[in-house]
């Protein structure tokens, strides 16, 4: 079965940096296993290409406004699109949209409509923050960081250079806070090491190395970066994705903003207490500030990005509905797959019911609280449902599925077991239970597949449990 196209469109350069380009190329690197993946950006750099060379491939537009029909010009409609910068407007959004496409939008600004299917911030958001469709989904926070593969999953440093500082104020540092860090630090005889991480195009490299106790490096690999950070005990950077790599490489972190569109991931790092807070980087005293950095701070939780980014896409077309909000078209689809004999035969209750008997029991779901169940459609077409049981909040519940035929050996099970996760650890949950039926043999396939053991058996089932 050939793979999902997904095309991802984020520029780089002097003027715009380089953020916006390595977090959707991280978000390819994720992806890159699951689907056949393609990069677009303007006037593509070494750097950029080197960087994508074991991503994904790219494909070169022009610098000026031509680049946004261009670009267009390959979007057939069975591609999923993701954006990522600041310039795309709800009309443009509206375009990709009428070719068919799914379209993602990777944003931290929140300043316009969205008309869009997804929107990925890992930063400080909530879904209250945007105007977008009914349809949109989020994913937001750490949970979701767009990190590259080094930073998922670091390579353990045996030890951290003592005194050893890393700074880094991404690719192009208009303001040249590099410099003016690197002075402050370079004065300070607790400071052992001060590597400097810049772009191609910065400007003062030999200013830099003037200072003393200084390496200047630039167009890092990310196992370069983390292999820096790894090996360093504190790293001063800007608000951004760089924060959470360092975070995830252990070290203590120094970060403040210098432009209004990193205020908020500022906000949530300081909320959190994942940083020694600098404030607004344009306004700050660094021989004063790096007096006391916090040691006690709290650390970041991003080992299940990776696989929540994949889901995420992997169910894209997916709608999730609550049995109880569900339509009387809805509940018909629902109570017609559960009719079906090829179900049936599967279920504790194998016989045949009116649909007036379905509506009955969705109804008396509205006021218990140890059942929820719910429908899973791919447009109008119901792919299955699942349930859980006999739940009890902050402990257990015991959870069923089914996939309409249709759907059978399409990968849905999997996807739809790794999403319901997090609509039932809502409630505390953090062990299911499971009976199948021994006449059930895919069933029982199915669950050993996606983690679930066997804790005990009788004449008639097979016992599963799984932690979450």
């Amino acid at each position: 079965m050939s793979k999902r196209k997904i095309f991802f469109r984020a520029d780089a350069g002097a003027t715009i940096g380089y953020g916006h380009f390595i977090r959707t190329l991280a978000l390819a690197d994720i992806l890159k296993k699951d689907f056949d993946c393609t990069f677009f950006t303007q006037s593509p750099t070494s750097f950029q290409l080197k960087a994508a060379d074991n991503v994904c491939p790219i494909v070169s537009l022009p610098s000026d406004n031509r680049k946004f029909d261009m670009f267009l010009d390959y979007v057939t409609g069975e591609e999923i699109v993701v954006l990522d910068n600041y310039f795309y407007t709800s009309e443009y959004h509206k375009r990709i949209k009428a070719k068919g496409c799914k379209l993602v939008h990777i944003d931290d600004v929140h300043d316009r409509h969205f008309h869009v299917d997804m929107i990925i911030n890992h930063g400080n958001a909530t879904p209250d923050m945007y105007d977008v469709e009914p349809f949109t989904k989020f994913c937001l926070g750490p949970s979701y960081a767009l990190l590259r593969g080094p930073f998922l999953s670091p390579a353990p440093c045996l030890s951290k250079s003592d005194g050893k500082w890393v700074v880094c104020f991404g690719g192009s540092d208009p303001q040249n806070l590099t410099e003016k860090a690197v002075i402050a630090l370079s004065l300070r005889d607790d400071v052992n090491q001060i590597t400097a991480i810049v772009g191609d195009l910065y400007a003062s490299k030999e200013a830099l190395l003037d200072c003393g106790k200084v390496t200047v490096l630039s167009s890092l690999t990310a196992d370069e970066m983390a292999a820096q950070y790894s090996s360093a005990e504190y790293v001063l950077c800007s608000a951004s994705s760089v924060c959470y790599e360092a975070l995830a490489c252990g070290c203590e972190v120094l970060a403040g903003f210098y432009i209004d569109n990193q205020f908020d991931f500022y906000d949530g790092l300081c909320k959190n207490n994942l940083i020694t807070p600098l404030g607004d980087l344009r306004e700050t005293d660094f021989r004063e500030c790096f007096a006391k950095p916090k040691s006690s701070m709290n650390k970041i939780d991003i080992h299940n990005a990776r696989l929540n980014l994949l889901y995420a896409f992997k169910s894209i077309d997916l709608r999730i509905v609550n049995y109880t909000d569900m339509s009387l078209e809805e509940s018909r689809k629902v109570w017609e797959v559960r009719n079906l004999p090829e179900i049936r035969k599967c279920m504790t209750q194998p016989d045949p019911f009116p649909f007036e008997s379905h509506l009955k029991f969705v109804e008396s779901l509205k006021n218990n609280k140890t059942k929820l169940y719910y429908s899973i459609f791919k447009e109008d077409e119901l792919v299955g449902s699942y349930d859980f049981v006999d739940i009890k909040d902050g402990d257990s519940a015991e959870h069923g599925l089914y996939i309409n035929p249709i759907f059978h050996n399409k990968g849905y099970g999997k996807t739809i077991e790794y999403l319901m996760d997090s609509y039932i650890r809502k409630r505390g949950v953090h062990r299911l239970f499971a009976e199948v039926l021994k006449s059930n043999p895919s069933s029982y396939q199915y669950h050993l597949k996606v983690g679930y053991k066997v804790y005990q058996e009788d004449e008639k089932y097979y016992y599963f449990e799984r932690y979450i």
